[in-house]
């Protein structure tokens, strides 16, 4: 347990990460808190050390940590299914990757500004590999961030 990582317990009350106003309770029969003005659920781990933010509109789940005073987000591991998508490689891998993503992008927009007359087929065809690597770079961002 780090010094800065405080149990986490259900029977007390305590400030909402998302709600300046808000605070969690325990709801009832369960192992989660509801904020009283956000009315967003967080699930207790059972390390007893987070919570989990419960959303559907989030590509990742948000973790905080209790450090006595206010929720800390919690910077969390990659999922299973990224570990096994990047071989298990770090997140420097990632970074990694990224600067090559955005050196590739330089490069097409080098040939582009080249290019004196530049035809249709030439547009389309830069214009989608530029979105593609624009998605791959916000996919990769997206991952390291979770």
């Amino acid at each position: 347990m780090s010094p800065h990582h405080q149990k986490i317990y259900l029977d007390q009350e305590y400030p909402c990460p998302c709600h300046p106003n808000g605070k969690l309770q325990q709801i009832v029969l369960t192992e989660a808190f509801g904020c009283d003005r956000c009315h967003r659920i967080f699930v207790l781990h059972a390390d007893g050390l987070t919570i989990e933010e419960l959303a559907a509109n989030y590509p990742y789940k948000r973790r905080y940590y209790w450090n006595g005073q206010r929720f800390q987000i919690a910077r969390s591991k990659p999922s299973a299914a990224l570990q096994r998508a990047v071989g298990g490689r770090g997140s420097w891998v990632l970074w990694f990757q990224f600067l090559g993503i955005i050196a590739l992008v330089l490069v097409l927009f080098r040939l582009y500004s080249r290019s004196i007359v530049a035809s249709p087929t030439v547009d389309l065809v830069l214009s989608i590999a530029i979105a593609i690597i624009v998605l791959i770079v916000i996919m990769l961002w997206l991952f390291d961030r979770g």
